[in-house]
């Protein structure tokens, strides 16, 4: 079962809670400055409130009148998708959409919006659980090279937190070592050596992390793929063979390792590489 902002009602306290959280998106959607804005205040307060009635809608539908409930689902996620084209940055706004389109059983597009929320708000339980979720419904399972799992465990702040919090605590350690040293230098009391030392190795971390993940997010995009049925071929073209005896199916999370027109060439958890159509996938 879907949890979270939009998930499936259970009785008064959920519905309550789904309004509550609710209004708390309203607000940070609000606060959200425009990037490419073309609504209102005013329309984007009133294309959320819409957006989150159809979802309510389709939920009370769902098992009487399933058709008119993907219907309603439809048009939820055409608001939230409506506001994200306007420019709101807002991970909830991405969970919420990832929610409308599992419901609809667009998987990939459910994964890649959960992947973008994720960027934005990390770690967050809920969004967790419908990540997992999402993920092991896919028909193409692929299993993660030996040590990746390791290596996340090790270095889970560096993959659960999102990348404007890591970019701001480095921001902030670089800005916090150095009125450290400048304290050290003035008053040489005890205790200074030590924070800068702690400062210095938060703020390098930090840095480290972020430009680590920005290279990569520039270099090798992370993608999803949104279609069934995909053949990953040998090369970039209908001519090639097959690179792998099944075809992939939506919901296989990927990197962009090459391109060219219409094609990409792309890197699956296991290591193994392959061309596939581009628009066969979301990129993230």
């Amino acid at each position: 079962m879907v949890d979270g902002l939009l998930g499936q009602p259970n009785g008064r306290m959920r519905r309550g809670r789904v309004i509550a959280q609710s209004l708390a998106l309203g607000v940070l959607l609000l606060a959200a400055g425009p990037a490419r804005a073309e609504m209102s205040e005013a329309q984007r307060d009133e294309t959320l409130r819409a957006a989150l009635a159809a979802f309510d809608r389709a939920t009370e539908m769902a098992r009487q009148q399933p058709a008119a409930a993907a219907e309603a689902y439809r048009e939820s996620a055409r608001g939230f998708e409506a506001l994200i084209a306007d420019g709101v940055r807002n991970g909830r706004l991405h969970y919420n959409l990832g929610n409308a389109y599992l419901q609809l059983g667009e998987l990939g597009k459910a994964v890649a919006s959960y992947r973008r929320a994720e960027a934005l708000i990390g770690n967050d339980p809920s969004l967790q659980a419908n990540l997992r979720f999402a993920r092991s419904l896919c028909r193409s399972q692929i299993p993660a090279r030996g040590g990746e799992a390791a290596l996340r465990t090790a270095l889970f702040w560096h993959y659960e937190t999102p990348l404007a919090a890591r970019f701001w605590v480095a921001v902030v350690g670089y800005a916090a070592f150095w009125g450290v040293l400048l304290m050290r230098s003035l008053t040489r009391a005890p205790g200074w050596g030590f924070a800068a030392a702690a400062l210095l190795v938060v703020w390098l971390a930090a840095g480290t992390s972020t430009t680590i993940e920005w290279t990569q997010r520039e270099r090798s995009p992370a993608g999803v793929t949104i279609a069934d049925d995909i053949v990953v071929r040998k090369g970039n073209g209908e001519a090639y063979e097959p690179q792998f005896n099944e075809p992939l199916h939506a919901g296989v999370e990927f990197r962009v390792i090459d391109q060219r027109p219409g094609w990409l060439k792309i890197e699956l958890a296991d290591g193994s590489t392959g061309w596939l159509k581009q628009s066969q996938v979301e990129i993230i």
